[in-house]
């Protein structure tokens, strides 16, 4: 009778455990994809063909970028247990204080735009250092930013609308990377990831994470060739918007940070059991302060798109209700609330489906308060299914 020594029965239990938990991803997003999906279809149908247009596709896009850039920050900040409810009260001090250099005092752009980002920076840090060093709520502290930054933010312009903005900038928040430049892009970026996946699983093959590796690149590459061709659908009318390849560009970078650095795995780690990870070396307090300094540079990276966007700052209105939308696009996309579980793809596809309710229903000229209870259901319904999910699993 063979035994299996205690170390390779650990490793071979391990990697059952990474095999599921990618394959309750997978089904978690393909399942995403497929009310998304449905909901496309139905709006379609309603609209007489013009949701789906190419012209109105481009245009939902453009009405995502910026919730989507806010849930970045939404999506590394819940994975550690942490909310912020203040990211629209920031982002509309980050316009102010763009709109204010460039219009009233009339300083060169590039000078503004630093101002604007450690003017988002040290709102960051400022909220970070209640929540690691003194130890308060992230969501009293962020409360508290969410009255204050609003105040500030009207309180500077004395409540008038600051615009426009040099034409500089409303051009890159409005432009389009040419049709056929778009087109190569999209190509190459799909290679790309089909190239990265393929690598990857060999590697997990390897380690005995994977049993075969043309299943798994099979079940990647089907969204990612989907996504690539309704891409070069939507660029064959304008090419690909600006803000858009900012937040793509954005996108791969807070990846990589979450799941290819040990930063990331601390981020990790911290969610799914902080007293563990404290005992395992790990500095809470300085992971922590340093998540809420990257939410700071998201606050000014999405202030700037937002007060381009619009060409001015509009302190009352501007970036309102934009850290629920946040929030509800990282639930959505599968961030768990207990923490430790959180894709920023994920986050993508939640602010994509919000999105797309908004924009059918403002094509059906359905009035704005249905629109909010169709939003505030969803999100109830996200919960639910997140809360489930980890009953079943424990």
């Amino acid at each position: 009778m063979t035994t299996t020594p205690p170390a390779l029965g650990a490793r071979t239990r391990a990697a059952e455990v990474v095999r599921g938990l990618g394959h309750r991803a997978e089904l978690r997003n393909y399942t995403l994809v497929l009310v998304l999906a449905v909901i496309w279809l139905v709006f379609q149908l309603a609209t007489d063909g013009l949701f789906l247009s190419q012209r109105n596709l481009g245009l939902l896009a453009l009405q995502t970028t910026i919730v989507s850039l806010a849930a970045i920050s939404a999506v590394m900040l819940i994975v550690t247990r942490n909310f912020d409810v203040s990211v629209g009260s920031a982002v509309a001090l980050v316009g102010v204080v763009l709109a204010m250099l460039t219009v009233r005092l009339g300083w060169p752009v590039h000078w503004a735009l630093l101002a604007a980002l450690a003017c988002g920076l040290a709102m960051g840090a400022w909220q970070g250092f209640w929540v690691a060093k003194v130890g308060i709520p992230s969501f009293i502290v962020t409360l508290a930013g969410m009255l204050y930054f609003r105040g500030f933010s009207l309180i500077i312009p004395q409540a008038e609308t600051v615009a426009p903005v040099p034409d500089s900038l409303t051009a890159f928040a409005t432009g389009y990377l040419t049709a056929s430049y778009s087109a190569g892009l999209i190509l190459i970026g799909l290679a790309a990831y089909l190239a990265y996946q393929y690598a990857g699983l060999r590697r997990a093959k390897r380690f005995g994470l994977v049993e075969r590796v043309l299943p798994g690149l099979g079940r990647r590459a089907v969204p990612a060739v989907l996504c690539a061709a309704g891409g070069l659908y939507v660029a064959a009318y304008l090419g690909i918007p600006l803000l858009v390849l900012l937040l793509a560009v954005l996108v791969l970078l807070a990846e990589l940070l979450m799941r290819r650095t040990s930063y990331g795995a601390k981020l990790y780690a911290i969610g799914g059991n902080p007293q563990a990870a404290r005992l395992a070396g790990i500095n809470l307090d300085s992971v922590i302060w340093r998540n809420f300094l990257i939410a700071g540079l998201a606050y000014g990276v999405t202030g700037i798109a937002l007060t381009a966007r619009v060409s001015g700052a509009v302190a009352g209105s501007a970036g309102l209700f934009l850290e629920l939308d946040a929030i509800a696009a990282a639930i959505i996309g599968g961030t768990s609330l207990s923490g430790g579980r959180g894709r920023i793809l994920g986050a993508l596809l939640g602010a994509l489906l919000m999105g797309s309710l908004n924009n059918g229903m403002s094509l059906m000229n359905v009035p704005t308060f249905y629109q909010e209870s169709a939003r505030g259901a969803v999100l109830l319904a996200a919960v639910a299914v997140d809360q489930i999910g980890r009953r079943r699993s424990l």
